[in-house]
């Protein structure tokens, strides 16, 4: 049902807030409770859900609910919406499912909370997507739960190969152009990406906080059941051993990334975000031959397999993270980056073998530690060398070209290691330095 009072729409059903939300210029509010997308998505809806997507051809979007008006601002204070993950199998099969999608332009959502309920499997797509241009959202939480398998993180495949069949979930998926996000939250406990970025050009996300969940693969090896134990415990992963098994010692995410960009997403700005024990806090992923760079800014990551991992076109300002349980950044290559990292926390809870790894061109690197360090081990920052195959901490970082880099280190107990693929590179620490050749020459016979 939907009254108007004083210009404001008021709202008590979702059947309701997406007819008034069909509109546009419309200020709408909707009472708080929690209200089941069960009850909403009626064999009628169904149907025409099922018209609009018509045959399935490619991976079209496949929606519960659409935002389809232009220049709504609609308030969700004390509002929850639940999604039963049950709910997947009643719509069209075969497409890219989009639970929620903000499709018209210009509108704002502020203080939904969506989560889901039911058993423990996936969409294969995400909760919420912002397919419009222009559009905010602000005190958005998201609370998801479902995907299959769980508790393995990417080992078991995240996409080709796989070694079993997928059901990924993610949280937030930007690609209108200009999107802004503010204050939003997702705590994620599926497999699937927390916020991940597209498409468009000019998104800002301003906040926002990622959340994923750990576990040991020591702890993975005591399974004596499920997925795992039944293939004997193989991996997509290739480790120093050159086996593909999981191997023991390695704290892995259970999600995939905090903050994710995509190389059709343009220009981006994160700044002031936060991402605790996802796979990469902050993956950024902008094309070499981009004009625009994106920009990541007062960030941090705690707890992350890998805190940043990024390659061209990419400025890391003012940003912070630990290596509790993986390496603080990745620079995999590229070219015409700027870094500027703060090594925070505690020494790692788990097997690291590097702080960090730097390869590319043209890239400029800053690394320093907070104070008050007293006991930390001597992870070395290796120069010259890439990040592991698929970036997997079991896999070994494999040499590649670091031209024209210009780095400074002050963090005194992290060694630099100057690889063999070095070429004109200003390299500056206040720790030790040695070259990587030297330390794989054979001390003599036994």
């Amino acid at each position: 049902m939907a009254s108007s009072a004083a210009a404001t729409l008021k709202v008590d059903s979702l059947a309701a807030l997406a007819e008034a939300a069909a509109g546009n210029d419309r200020e709408i509010e909707m009472t708080p409770g929690v209200y089941r997308m069960a009850d909403y998505l009626t064999e009628e809806v169904l149907k025409r859900i099922r018209d609009e997507v018509g045959p399935i051809k490619g991976r079209p979007p496949v929606p519960m609910f659409v935002f389809r008006g232009d220049k709504n601002r609609i308030s969700m204070q004390g509002v929850t919406i639940e999604i039963d993950t049950s709910l997947y199998e009643k719509l069209p099969q075969g497409g890219y499912t989009r639970c929620l999608i903000v499709a018209g332009r210009d509108n704002t959502i502020d203080s939904l909370t969506i989560r889901n309920t039911g058993p423990n499997r996936g969409s294969g797509g995400n909760i919420l997507s912002v397919q419009g241009d222009d559009n905010t959202l602000e005190n958005v939480t998201l609370h998801i739960h479902g995907s299959q398998p769980w508790g393995y993180g990417d080992l078991l495949g995240k996409g080709g190969p796989n070694l079993v069949a997928l059901e990924k979930q993610s949280g937030v998926q930007v690609i209108g152009s200009h999107s802004l996000l503010r204050r939003c939250r997702v705590f994620s406990r599926a497999f699937g990406h927390c916020f991940y970025i597209q498409g468009g050009e000019g998104s800002r996300l301003e906040d926002c906080y990622a959340e994923g969940s750990v576990r040991l693969t020591t702890d993975m090896l005591t399974d004596t059941s499920g997925p795992a134990f039944e293939l004997g415990f193989r991996s997509v992963y290739k480790n120093r051993d050159g086996r593909f098994v999981i191997t023991p010692g390695y704290t892995k995410s259970l999600s995939e990334d905090g903050f994710r960009t995509y190389g059709n997403a343009g220009s981006v700005t994160l700044l002031n975000c936060t991402a605790i024990n996802t796979r990469a806090g902050f993956e950024i992923g902008v094309r070499d031959e981009s004009e625009t760079k994106t920009v990541v800014e007062n960030c941090v990551a705690r707890g992350c397999e890998r805190g940043f991992l990024i390659g061209s076109q990419t400025i890391i300002r003012r940003c912070r993270g630990d290596v509790a349980h993986g390496p603080l950044l990745y620079l995999r290559g590229g070219h015409s980056s700027e870094v500027e990292l703060e090594l925070i926390g505690d020494p790692p809870r788990s097997l690291v073998h590097v702080l960090a790894t730097i390869a590319g061109e043209h890239h400029k690197v800053r690394l320093s530690a907070q104070r008050g360090f007293e006991s930390f081990p001597a992870l070395p920052i290796l120069v010259g060398f890439g990040m592991p195959m698929h970036a997997e901490m079991a896999s070994e970082p494999l040499p590649a070209l670091a031209r024209d880099v210009d780095l400074e280190s002050t963090i005194n107990f992290a060694p630099i290691f100057v690889g063999a693929e070095v070429r004109d590179s200003k390299i500056e620490t206040t720790g030790r330095r040695f070259e990587d050749d030297d330390l794989r020459k054979d001390p003599g016979p036994w």
